[in-house]
Order: C-alpha cells, then structure tokens, then sequence
C-alpha cells in the first residue's frame, strides 16, 4: 500500500481540494480505460472530526513492477523488444482521455464537493453508456493545481474557477499574479526566495498588462488558424506528464510475460486540469527508459554513460498520420506559446523572474505579426527594439544554464544541484573549490550557482525553509543546490 500526502507548503489552503480532485480524476481516467491505482482509502480533511489523521491523505494499491525510467529487471530482452510497442499504445491511451468533452475549465471532483455546479459533460456531448455512472458522479470545480495554490497564490478568496472562457481562466491567472507582486511589494524580503528582485516587479507588473490585452484574442486565434474551431477548443483532460517516470509496466509473470507491456499503469494525476483540447495535446516527452548515467571512469572524473530498455532506432508515434486534428495541433503556429503562457509562465512570472514570460509573448507577437492576414492584429503592445530586448536578455539566460549545464556534467550531478547517494556526495565536496575557479574563468561576474544545503529552483517560493538534507525511500537527495540567481532582465 502507497500512501499520499500532499505537503500544505507546496499546496497552501489548496491541499484538501488537490486529494478531492487527484481521487475523481484517476476514477475519470479509469472510466477512459485508463489502468490507473486502484484508491483504497482517502480523506481530504484537516479537522480531526472528520479526519482522525489530520491531514489530508490518499491510501492505494502498490502496483508491483517497473517504471519506465528504470532498467527492465533481469536484462529482460524479450520485453525490451516488445517495449517498442508501448510508445504507441501511451499515446493511444492519452487519445482516449481527450475524448469527452466537459462543461467548463478546472479541476474534476466528486459531485459531493460541489452538489450545486453543472453536469461534467458539455451539452449534447454523448459517451459510451458504461462511462456515464461514473461521469453522472463527476463535476468540474477550483484548479487543484499547486502553481494555483502555492505560497503568494494561496489565498482561499482568489478566482481559481470553474471558468466558462479561456479569457476568464488566464484572467484570473494574471490577477493571482498580480496579488503575488502586491504581497513581495509589502514584503521585499521575500524576494529573496526567488529569481527577482524589486526592479523586477515592474516589469512583471508591465508583462501581465500585455497578457491581459492577449487575453480575448487568444480562442480567436486559436479557431481561425483551425479548420476544426469546435473541437479544438472544447475542454478534455488529460496526464500532464507522461513521463518515464509516471508510466509503469506490470512485474513480470508466468502468465504476463509480454502482454503486460501493453498494459501500462499511469499514476501521479495531481497535476491534471480541463483545458482547451489545442492546449492539451503534446508529444509525451521520455516513453522508455532512456537515462544518461553519471560513473566514475578509470581516471576518477565524471562522465555519463547512456543507457536503455531499447534499441535507438525503436519505433516512435507517428503523430502525422493519427488523425487531422492531432496533426494540426501538434504543428500549429502559436500553440507551445500558449501552453507556456497558462500552464507555467504566467503564475511563475515572480518566482523565475520575468524574462521567460517576456521573451515568450514577444514570440508570440513574432509569429502573430507574421500570419497577421490569418489572425488580423497583434493585440500585444511592445515598444520599438523591445523584442529584440527581450530575445538579448533570453540568450543572457540560455547562456548561463549552458554553462551551468556543463558545471553540473563535470561535476556528477544533475542541473538543479541534486545528488542521489551519500557516498556521491562525499566525493564531489572535495571537488567544489576547483569548480569554483573553472567557473570564475568561465562565467565572470556570475554567482556560482551550487552550495552545500543551498536551494534548489523547484522549491523557491514553495518550501522556504526546506532542509540542506532530505531522505526518502533509503535516499538522500538535496545535498547540493543551485543558489538563486538574479533575473538578467535590464
């Protein structure tokens, strides 16, 4: 048995409606033919009436097998070449999550959280008949998702949904925002949990007016670049992140040799939302064990060795020719941009600083300015060589996470400063002070951006009082973290 629970850091006043929306969900999911956990036992109070654990919780099934970012156990050829196939069959299951379409924008509940809101379903949508007992139980409520909740996003009063309208949804997304900047404003010590500093709030103030004027115009744009404007635009759901490591293959049996390859479980659903089916659909990024492994070589230095579960010539999705409406979205103009706007951009403008939202509605505007007899006019105001500003100060940060890319391979550790067992650690503190002054001559004037029991960027803004050490599962992670860098916003 698996127990979740949900940390009230990460997820504010918002932890109780994140195991609500996670346990409909899954049902959802399971409802699609989806193999998901099988839920044994949740409670989504704090008060100790209703919950004598006093804390929200999720109890489920410990599926036996393996995670797709895991080496198959036993050097398991026979399902490493059916493992080829299972590509096709995570994007044949994430296709039939987008099937129905629902009523409004949000989370997905129980109809007990929310008795008084509308049928999940649009109208005249029609389902297989097996689906509706379980979607008559189902409503839409409140984004459950931690960007919406977290700390500086965590008042209970704030607009999270359900929305009608696209507009409305990023609406309330900029106004979130903007409270955020408000609250850093009377607290300027608080910045120091994030990658901006007093300066920056301007210009994140001056971003979200852009996108409150993108706002009306984004479902326009969307429907006339389509020659499928309804069904694009009507609101799925779908596993935000199928990942290697949210997608798990069965342990092998007698009786499930191969066939189970085809009968993936998916699991972690918490940060799933309905959405427009164009800002819902993406390629899933890594569907086999595919992994770059850090070893000492003969000398004593780092270096990584790449390893699967496949040949590299397998076998990917062919998304061209899986039907007209995913070939449009997967090659549309704008569409990456507004999946960043909504899904990262916009509610994270305060904690990585402004430059990612900048240069991403300058895109925007270079791609809309380009189809302008598609679209009409670009709604986003910028000032002469803003644009080119704004690409100046993007490369200003590629530059740097280049760099702290190559310091992070020399080094043995991933990008955001993390080593996985305390015997690496003890190896690689000898080596700090010599990358120090690689990084000094490499990067002048920048910060070195790894520090024993430092931050790492996940958690700025969510766990500001996290430890330099955690232990989880017999392991040890957060030892070396990036410090916060300033934003190279002028």
């Amino acid at each position: 048995m698996i127990a979740r629970i949900p940390c009230s850091r990460a997820f504010g006043s918002g932890t109780p409606w994140s195991v609500a929306s996670q346990v409909a969900t899954m049902a959802m999911a399971e409802a699609t033919g989806i193999n998901v956990p099988c839920v044994l036992a949740w409670n989504k109070h704090h008060d100790p009436t209703q919950n004598p654990v006093r804390s929200p919780y999720i109890l489920m099934e410990d599926i036996k097998g393996t995670l797709l970012d895991h080496p198959l156990p036993d050097d398991d050829s026979e399902r490493s070449r059916a493992i080829m196939k299972l590509s096709d069959k995570v994007v044949e299951d994430m296709i039939n999550q987008m099937v129905p379409a629902f009523s409004q924008l949000g989370s997905i509940y129980f109809e007990e959280d929310f008795p008084s809101s509308r049928p999940l379903l649009a109208p005249d949508q029609e389902v297989p008949e097996e689906m509706r007992p379980v979607m008559e139980k189902l409503r839409i409520g409140p984004m459950a998702e931690m960007i919406w909740w977290r700390p500086f996003h965590d008042e209970p009063h704030l607009d999270r949904g359900p929305w009608d309208t696209l507009e409305e949804c990023i609406g309330a997304a900029v106004l979130i925002e903007r409270r955020a900047v408000e609250r850093h404003r009377a607290d300027p010590s608080s910045l120091a949990y994030t990658r901006s500093n007093l300066k920056d709030l301007n210009i994140v103030e001056r971003l979200l007016d852009k996108v409150d004027a993108l706002a009306p115009h984004m479902q326009g744009a969307i429907e006339k670049a389509s020659a499928f404007p309804r069904r694009i635009m009507q609101n799925v759901f779908v596993h935000p992140e199928i990942w290697a490591r949210n997608v798990l293959v069965p342990a092998r049996t007698p009786e499930n040799a191969v066939e189970g390859m085809l009968r993936p479980v998916m699991i972690d659903w918490e940060h799933t939302a309905v959405l427009p089916y164009a800002l819902q659909f993406y390629q899933p990024g890594l569907m086999i064990w595919e992994s770059w492994l850090p070893k000492r070589n003969e000398t004593g230095d780092w270096t990584f060795v790449k390893e699967s579960n496949v040949p590299e010539d397998g076998p990917w999705p062919d998304y061209d020719n899986m039907g007209p409406e995913i070939r449009e979205v997967n090659n549309a103009n704008m569409l990456p941009e507004f999946r960043r706007l909504i899904f990262f951009l916009i509610l994270r403008a305060c904690a990585d600083g402004p430059t990612r939202l900048w240069w991403t509605l300058a895109e925007i505007k270079k791609k809309w300015d380009k189809d302008e007899d598609i679209y009409g006019p670009c709604p986003i105001p910028f000032e002469p060589g803003e644009m080119e500003e704004a690409q100046r100060a993007m490369e200003e940060v590629d530059d740097y996470e280049d760099l702290l890319e190559s310091l992070a391979i020399s080094l043995g550790v991933g990008v955001d400063g993390y080593v996985a067992k305390q015997e690496y650690y003890e190896h690689l503190l000898p080596d700090l002070e010599d990358a120090k002054k690689n990084w000094e001559k490499d990067a002048p004037g920048r910060p070195f951006p790894f520090h024993e029991g430092g931050w790492a960027p996940f958690f700025i803004e969510q766990f500001p009082a996290f430890p330099s050490l955690s232990n989880t599962n017999n392991f040890h992670y957060i030892l070396l973290f990036k410090f916060l860098i300033g934003n190279n916003v002028p």
